[in-house]
């Protein structure tokens, strides 16, 4: 539900949105504005209260994502180079799309359809190594997903919901290997946290200690790695 907030220095337009999952009132910013997320029981009015609470905060960050740059696809061409699990290999034309030293060949006819070959080779090489890396850590940290699907999305690396389904982006297949399973672990900390309460980053640190700079890479690469596609 689309409100206004109102305030002599400048009003912001918010959404409402509900879940029964939240105990808190949750602020969230991102492409699409500011978001308040209520918990089932609480009335609407206190959306209002918590943004007047928290104003200084969502100001900046509306201005941080206003000011961001934007999300500029990469300019493919034969020649040029492209990540594959964190190394850089140089995109040459061939009969069917394969690496091979240093080099990730794609089948596309010519330099404009090479967005889309190497699209789906990542989707290919996805739907398999994560497949992979998933059954492992579910494994390990004895948490089963109901199912998994591969994700598109141009914002989040993966998600995982209440009932139990993981999603996780194609686009993950540029990162390091480290990072890859830094981010299954996470999804799959979220089948026993739906949050990220001291009690989740817990469970993520047992599988991966070193979560932190896996997420630090995460945030210094999205927008190349998010940005296209």
């Amino acid at each position: 539900m689309q409100s206004l907030f109102k305030n002599s220095s400048g009003d912001i337009p918010y959404q409402i949105k509900r879940s029964p999952r939240r105990r808190s009132i949750g602020l969230k910013i991102d492409a699409q504005g500011l978001t308040v997320i209520l918990p089932s029981g609480a009335a609407e009015r206190e959306a209002e209260r918590v943004i007047q609470l928290k104003l200084a905060w969502v100001r900046a960050k509306l201005a941080e994502r206003r000011d961001a740059p934007a999300l500029v696809p990469p300019s493919l061409c034969w020649g040029a180079s492209a990540l594959y699990l964190g190394e850089s290999f140089i995109l040459q034309p061939a009969l069917r799309s394969q690496l091979g030293a240093g080099v990730l060949s794609l089948c596309a006819a010519h330099e404009a359809k090479i967005a889309p070959a190497l699209i789906r080779f990542y989707q290919r090489a996805a739907q398999v190594y994560l497949a992979e890396r998933l059954a492992l850590w579910s494994e390990r940290m004895a948490l089963q997903p109901r199912k998994w699907q591969l994700s598109s999305a141009k914002t989040r690396w993966g998600s995982c919901t209440a009932a139990g389904d993981i999603r996780l982006n194609w686009r993950l297949m540029q990162a390091p290997a480290s990072v890859i399973d830094y981010v299954v672990i996470h999804e799959l900390a979220h089948l026993a946290q739906m949050n990220h309460s001291a009690r989740f980053w817990a469970i993520v640190a047992k599988a991966c200690p070193h979560w932190q700079a896996e997420r630090a890479w995460l945030k210094q690469h999205a927008v190349a790695l998010l940005a296209w596609g």
